[in-house]
């Protein structure tokens, strides 16, 4: 990738198997000829126009249903709650919105690919490359985009790190010479972003057919971790309070109405609401009590302006800088034009998490950005400016980010 000027990530990349040799595919490959793919599939580039050409795509069209025919697909990341896949290469991510079902070794829901026109389903996992995959490109009225497969040529092992999100390290240095960088948290607590995902899930499931797909156990696995306002909602377990909980955010996490007979009576009558309702208030009355108080930054911790590819760019699919222009914009409310972000420095960083998620984040350095350090909310998210000894106490991820040769050139005098 020609965009920004970066160095080898911050974090040790995952070991990679060699793939297994693949079947030859009878079709030409863009300016070459026809023949297999051999031992080192190739990854998709947004700087390739012939791939480009192949999507049938011109830069800016948004129309849905726009036949996509790839070469390979790497797997970074599966949100198996949502059936999505995040794949890529370590340049760019899209969202591949896969068929689920239920794993026949635990609770979990596993996420699978048709394999060969026409052939079996198989079950698709971190480190897998997707190889010919055949796909539809769609666009949501909010100019979001992504990728529902019909079926691939083969899956291979061949773990490597696809590139999920990107952003932007915003430093400066104070006329008093400490050196800052901007860090964002969420309203909500970091961890009940995956239990509204299995709730809304949990209810669903209730409401269609009386029996849950997600446990009791598995919902409040995080509950030390909630906001006071989230255990307030989830204690309360009325339709009012999950209107309230469901009121805003994805199309798929929304309140529906079907929903409403679980709550015909108060309290509910199904047993497995009322368990959950009681862990929530037995959580709530250990907080009174003074016992297993958790810190705020713990229960919504600080982290680095970022976010996925998942809009449409200047052309078919979004390219890290404007997706790292977008995201900066809308948790901060800062702006960057992405043509600027172009020429900037980047860290790359791998999620301690998921060993195959990498990050990217610009350096924007700028003296000038004296915004008062007051904790300014934009939208449903906080931000304020951090010394770089600060941030390193309240972030893993900016601490390796900071660490990184990159930021060091970027803060040395001019």
């Amino acid at each position: 990738m020609s965009e920004g000027k970066g160095g080898s990530p911050a974090a040790t990349k995952a070991q990679a198997s060699a793939p297994r040799s693949i079947p030859a595919r009878v079709s030409k490959r863009p300016g070459g000829a026809a023949g297999s793919f051999g031992r080192s599939p190739h990854s998709f580039s947004l700087e390739d126009e012939n791939h480009f050409s192949r999507l049938s795509v011109s830069p800016g069209d948004l129309a849905t249903g726009t036949a996509v025919d790839l070469e390979s697909f790497h797997v970074g990341q599966l949100w198996r709650d949502t059936g999505i896949a995040l794949v890529g290469n370590g340049d760019f991510s899209i969202r591949l919105h896969c068929q689920r079902q239920s794993s026949v070794s635990n609770d979990e829901a596993e996420l699978v690919l048709r394999v060969g026109r026409g052939g079996a389903l198989h079950v698709l996992e971190e480190g897998h490359c997707i190889i010919g995959l055949v796909a539809q490109r769609h666009v949501t009225k909010k100019n979001k985009a992504y990728l529902v497969p019909d079926h691939c040529m083969c899956l291979v092992r061949d773990p490597k790190p696809v590139l999920i999100s990107c952003g932007v390290a915003a430093l400066r240095r104070t006329s008093s010479g400490a050196n800052e960088i901007v860090l964002k948290r969420g309203c909500n607590s970091g961890a009940f972003v995956a239990v509204k995902q299995r709730l809304h899930v949990f209810l669903s499931s209730l409401a269609s057919h009386g029996r849950a797909k997600v446990t009791v156990d598995e919902l409040t696995a995080s509950i030390g971790l909630w906001c006071d306002f989230e255990l307030d909602l989830v204690s309360d377990m009325s339709e009012t309070s999950m209107r309230c909980l469901f009121g805003s955010g994805s199309k798929q996490q929304l309140f529906r109405e079907s929903w409403s007979s679980l709550f015909a009576t108060q309290p509910p009558n199904l047993s497995i609401l009322q368990d959950l309702q009681e862990r929530a208030e037995r959580e709530q009355a250990s907080r009174r009590g003074g016992k297993g108080k958790t810190s705020e930054d713990q229960i919504r911790p600080w982290t680095l302006p970022k976010g996925n590819f998942s809009h449409v760019g200047s052309g078919p699919f979004e390219k890290p800088t404007e997706c790292a222009a977008r995201e900066l914009k809308a948790e901060t409310g800062m702006e960057w034009p992405a043509s600027q972000l172009g020429q900037a420095l980047y860290v790359d960083v791998l999620r301690p998490d998921s060993p195959l998620a990498m990050e990217r984040f610009f350096l924007w350095r700028d003296d000038a950005l004296v915004t008062p350090n007051t904790g300014e909310a934009t939208g449903d998210k906080q931000w304020r400016w951090f010394t770089f000894e600060e941030a390193a106490k309240r972030s893993q991820t900016a601490k390796r980010l900071l660490e990184s040769d990159q930021v060091q050139k970027a803060m040395k005098n001019s």
